[in-house]
């Protein structure tokens, strides 16, 4: 993004609140210009440091990330010369606040003086964290979607790679779960309903596979199956370097989140894979996936329904094969890392001649 709007890596600078680990792989060769700065230190030493930076370096735009509207250390960067200020959330914002509350958020908002000028949001639902719950107004906020590589994450002929991987019978479908193991993910949920396809409807074509786990955490769930016969079809997989060669050998995708969700990447990597994917009605998630055409949304919370959606694709070659094509032709024409990168280039371009009156970008 910063690229396509600046042209030159010397034109792009990074800062973290800690650099003594070193950069993010991903960044390592290609980024030069690397300062210590946390925005939530007031210190006068900090607060010194950064401005001194900005003037050395002449810096105009900051982009940063899950940047509230108000923190000690904004008026400085504005004293500094930072004319434009963008926050891009991965984050709810703000619980929904309504009426005299509201309305106080909304003036609270309006004569804060140091603040962003501009909020950026993954989806439609984390917006409306920051309008009706911090009082941001609708004009100070855009929405783009994330993206995944529709090349790396594809469906693929060879099934076999995950079967053979995790030891899983070549006769079961798999349910492909990626993610986190807390609570409100609503892993299970997906456990449960995996119990009651295989123990009450008798389902011994099917196998849950779960991504993600760690440090055992998955032990948690050993109640809600071990005693069970799912306990013979239900795997957890824990990390993975290559879920670009997993995800294609699964059948459907479950996203079963009981609590707030912001608009994950995994269910876009499944349906680039060409994966159906059953997720939970909330937020985000319903953003993600397309009911009745690239999947199906369920009731929160409700193992019932979401083996109910899972035993109908079972059943139903013919509908599965509908929804795997109309998913992987969703993520195509729609949330490609490239249009992701292509749109938040598009939002700080004009951002940034807005904020300079109009005058192009040197």
């Amino acid at each position: 993004m910063a690229l396509n709007v600046f042209g030159s890596p010397e034109r792009i600078h990074f800062a973290y609140p800690a650099i003594e680990r070193g950069l993010d792989p991903a960044l390592r060769g290609r980024v030069k210009n690397v300062v210590a700065f946390d925005y939530r230190d007031g210190s006068p030493a900090s607060v010194h440091a950064i401005t001194e930076y900005i003037g050395e370096h002449d810096i105009r735009v900051i982009f940063g990330f899950d940047q509230p509207v108000t923190a000690p250390t904004y008026k400085a960067l504005r004293k500094a010369g930072v004319e434009l200020f963008i926050s891009y959330w991965g984050a709810p914002m703000s619980s929904i606040n309504h009426g005299i509350r509201l309305l106080a958020k909304r003036v609270q908002f309006a004569i804060t003086r140091y603040k962003p000028d501009l909020f950026i949001f993954e989806s439609e639902a984390m917006r409306e964290t920051a309008v009706a719950g911090r009082g941001v107004p609708h004009s100070a906020t855009r929405v783009v979607y994330n993206g995944v590589d529709e090349k790396r994450f594809r469906p693929a002929e060879d099934r076999s790679y995950a079967y053979d991987l995790f030891g899983i019978p070549a006769d079961r479908k798999i349910v492909y779960y990626s993610g986190h193991m807390e609570e409100r993910k609503g892993v299970h949920v997906i456990v449960e309903a995996a119990v009651d396809l295989v123990t009450r409807r008798g389902r011994k074509d099917v196998h849950f596979l779960f991504m993600g786990n760690k440090n055992g955490e998955e032990r948690r769930f050993d109640p809600l199956y071990m005693d069970t016969e799912a306990a013979d079809h239900i795997t957890f997989g824990g990390y993975h370097d290559e879920v670009e060669r997993i995800i294609p050998c699964c059948h459907i995708g479950a996203i079963a989140t009981t609590g707030w969700d912001s608009f994950p990447l995994s269910p876009l990597e499944m349906q680039s894979c060409g994966l159906p994917v059953i997720a939970s009605a909330l937020q985000g998630l319903k953003e993600c996936v397309e009911d009745g055409v690239t999947g199906f949304l369920v009731e929160p919370g409700d193992p019932l329904a979401l083996s109910r959606r899972i035993e109908e694709l079972l059943r139903s070659p013919d509908l599965r094969a509908r929804m795997s094509v109309a998913a992987r032709k969703r993520i195509v024409n729609g949330f490609t890392a490239e249009r992701q990168i292509g749109r938040l280039s598009e939002v700080l371009r004009e951002a940034v001649l807005r904020s300079r009156g109009g005058t192009r970008i040197p």
